[in-house]
């Protein structure tokens, strides 16, 4: 990381109010909407607004946006005989002096083709949902109000606002006022003083049931109101009794809540970031689940990532999405603590290496985000991930520093990437291009391909590569973990390429990041080899240990890289997946650890789809999966099992006393691959079977170089268990009785793991 020289030029271009070179110039700006909505008679509604705003520059005519009817239009007090919006006279007035447009309109509800954005009128409830997935722009204030529809535009807000018979109102801001009607309808009238845009501001009406409460925190205590229909007020109280942890953890990372007040409204569809009015899936008020608490605090992050500081255009909405996505982790360390915010983390960066890709089209760079992909996994997900390695890149204390300068300086105003990237920089003293140029404005993730050389001068060795991108990073700092033999650990940051250590201890094995700081192609798992005697799963790993025995061991950390494998398949090998584990630790053969490694074809599995996509899509491949090993990446990878647990769709590949070192699968032919014994250990490197071919009805004889039972197991062409004995010895004859064919005879013990062809005749 280089330092940054810090330049009064470099201030000005970063300040978050600069037109970025091309950038078109507005002609006009809102300063306050004043809407009045009758609601009373449900849909349609009629609506007026007094919007006050004033010119940039000298226009003849500027527009409004709005999904309706248009009943009447004045300006500044002069009404136009031909009501539109589409061009509203200007060129009598001054440049820089407010005017205001009045207009009078009705609106239908509108709501996108998707269902999701627009304005709802259910049966029990009406309320607005601020973009559209599928809109074009996705900015949708202009479903219930004439506006400047778009991200930049800020103003403030007054609402009046007449609701239905028995119902009442919510809306973004502050309540100014709320008289109930002797008709039972009721007035009331919000007002938001902040600068916001057009898609987060909201009004609804139900028969609204509330809980009134308060959040003390470090910059104030926040009146809170959280509006509901069914659950009981104690579900709600304990659907939201996390934010009492949230905010003040949110007020030391990001700085002080600028809103005033909190609030969160059930809607029937789904969940919104409005100012002061959070629309909430209903689904995630009615009980305490971990996707209902997520979300909540997904938009409450919000009012940082979005709502204080806004994305300039829609094509950098990760900025403000993955910004809050962000804002969960960040959340739930707050309510759980640091282990299960990392595990939450890994579980959802699993999720990204293996299905973003898939569901949005290939792999994509965050800025600039095409339209039909605004609001899909990759802004939302990996710019989670991205915001989450700009954390470890710069360290906690510097990125939060950098975070609350960023929210300080560029409050209520808009940022795009590259003046995100320049600003970051500025606060934090470290350029920030290498790091953006590949984590913001290239696709794809890398691996790091971690290797400890031992020796009286200990090495560590750092290759990397790209999957998805064929842009690798530049200047990265890996985050490894140096573990000695007495368990003693350390961790260091190094560069690609080979480092020499200055460990003051003898090192036994290293693990990549192992506090989970950079959102790498790998995953990490760790057993507690001492905890039980068993089988024990890592999911997010893929991997299962069966372990017969307790051990002395510590524990056993499985790093599962979605990347292919390094370094050359031996003859025979069609195909290799998509991924590899490296397993560290200090367990040796004598303590018999069986390893299971999943697989999954294609898209066949509802829990891990995509796990191997394009490894292989036809189930009767599956006869032809292989599961191979190398110690490091200097030895040469070999077969070491075709044992298969599962069906030809979903399953496990398994190995016997399985060791640290590299592991993957592949597709291979088996007819065309030279069989080699194992290299685990210090282990015989011959075996006999004889006679070979054998004969109808002949017994096998086995001549191996041990004197300690081993199994024999034996399996067809397609990796099926035909056959398996334990308690063989050395000379002993046995009769497996197998029909015709071609087979894989392999025998195993503490000491030895070998294999060979026989033919059955």
């Amino acid at each position: 990381m280089n330092r940054v020289k810090i330049l009064c030029v470099v201030i000005l271009l970063v300040l978050c109010g600069f037109k970025a070179q091309g950038q078109a110039v507005d002609s006009v700006d809102v300063l306050n909407y004043d809407i009045t909505l009758d609601l009373s008679a449900g849909n349609p509604f009629h609506g007026e607004a007094v919007v006050t705003m004033k010119l940039l520059r000298p226009c003849g005519s500027i527009s409004l946006d709005l999904i309706g009817t248009v009943d009447s239009v004045e300006v500044n007090g002069t009404r136009l005989t031909s009501p539109t919006l589409n061009s509203l006279p200007t060129a009598s007035i001054a440049t820089g002096l407010p005017f205001t447009v009045h207009v009078w309109y009705t609106c239908s509800g509108y709501v996108e083709s998707y269902g999701w954005g627009g304005m709802h009128f259910d049966n029990d409830m009406s309320y607005n949902l601020g973009v559209g997935f599928v809109t074009d722009p996705h900015v949708l204030g202009r479903a219930f109000f004439p506006c400047r529809d778009n991200f930049t535009d800020k103003a403030t807000y007054t609402f009046r606002v007449k609701t239905r018979i028995g119902w009442t109102a919510e809306c973004g801001g502050m309540l100014q006022s709320r008289v109930a009607n002797d008709d039972g309808t009721e007035n009331s009238v919000w007002h938001i003083a902040q600068q916001t845009p057009t898609y987060l501001v909201s009004v609804s009406q139900a028969a609204w049931k509330r809980i009134y409460d308060s959040i003390p925190s470090l910059y104030g205590t926040y009146p809170v109101t959280y509006g509901y229909l069914r659950p009981d007020s104690t579900t709600v109280r304990q659907v939201f009794a996390e934010l009492d942890s949230v905010v003040p953890m949110f007020e030391r990372c990001f700085g002080p809540y600028r809103w005033g007040r909190i609030g969160y409204i059930a809607t029937n569809k789904g969940s919104m970031e409005h100012v002061n009015n959070i629309g909430l899936a209903k689904q995630a008020m009615n009980n305490v689940s971990e996707a209902g608490q997520t979300t909540i605090v997904h938009e409450l992050g919000h009012a940082w990532f979005g709502n204080l500081v806004t994305c300039e255009t829609e094509s950098d909405m990760w900025i403000n999405e993955g910004g809050a996505s962000f804002t969960s982790e960040v959340g739930m360390e707050a309510v759980h603590g640091r282990v299960w915010s990392d595990d939450y983390y890994q579980r959802h960066l699993e999720e990204v290496l293996r299905t973003t890709h898939v569901t949005d089209g290939g792999y994509r760079p965050l800025s600039p985000m095409p339209h039909d992909y605004t609001y899909g996994s990759t802004t939302y997900d990996k710019g989670w991930m991205v915001w989450h390695s700009l954390r470890g890149y710069l360290g906690e204390e510097v990125f939060y520093n950098a975070i609350q300068r960023l929210m300080n300086s560029c409050a209520f105003g808009n940022i795009d990437a590259y003046r995100l990237r320049d600003s970051l920089s500025l606060y934090s003293g470290v350029d920030l291009t290498d790091f953006f140029d590949f984590h913001v404005f290239s696709s794809g993730f890398v691996d790091y391909h971690v290797d400890l050389i031992p020796g009286d001068h200990p090495a560590v060795n750092i290759r990397q590569q790209a999957t998805g991108t064929t842009a690798t990073p530049r200047g990265s700092l890996v985050p490894v973990t140096f573990f000695g033999t007495d368990g003693t650990s350390m961790k260091g940051y190094f560069q690609e390429g080979t480092s020499t250590l200055d460990v003051p201890y003898d090192v036994a094995f290293c693990v990549l990041d192992r506090d989970c700081e950079f959102s790498d192609a790998a995953i990490l798992g760790v057993l507690k080899l001492t905890d039980y005697v068993g089988l024990q799963t890592l999911p997010t790993a893929h991997l299962r240990v069966r372990m017969d025995q307790t051990i002395q061991t510590q524990n056993l950390y499985a790093e599962h890289h979605m990347a292919p494998a390094m370094g050359e398949m031996p003859g025979g090998v069609v195909r290799r997946a998509n991924r590899y584990w490296m397993l560290r630790g200090t367990w040796t053969e004598s303590d018999s650890l069986k390893g299971y490694f999943r697989f999954v074809r294609g898209t066949f599995s509802s829990s891990y789809p995509n796990l191997d996509r394009d490894f292989y899509t036809k189930a009767a491949t599956a006869d032809s999966l292989g599961l191979f090993y190398r110690v490091n990446g200097d030895d040469s990878w070999h077969l070491i099992s075709r044992l298969r647990e599962g069906d030809a769709n979903e399953g496990w590949l398994v190995a016997e006393n399985i060791l640290p070192g590299e592991y993957t699968l592949a597709v291979v032919d088996f007819e065309n691959l030279a069989i080699e014994s194992s290299e685990f250990g210090a282990r015989s490197s011959e075996m006999n079977l004889f006679p070979n071919p054998l004969g109808k009805g002949q017994p096998l004889t086995l001549e191996v170089e041990t004197e300690m039972p081993f199994s024999v197991t034996i399996t067809d062409s397609a990796g099926r268990l035909v056959w398996h004995r334990n308690g063989c010895r050395n000379g002993q004859r046995i009769d497996p009785q197998l029909p015709k064919g071609s087979y894989l005879v392999k025998i195993e013990n503490k000491q030895i793991s070998l294999q060979s062809k026989l033919i059955q005749l």
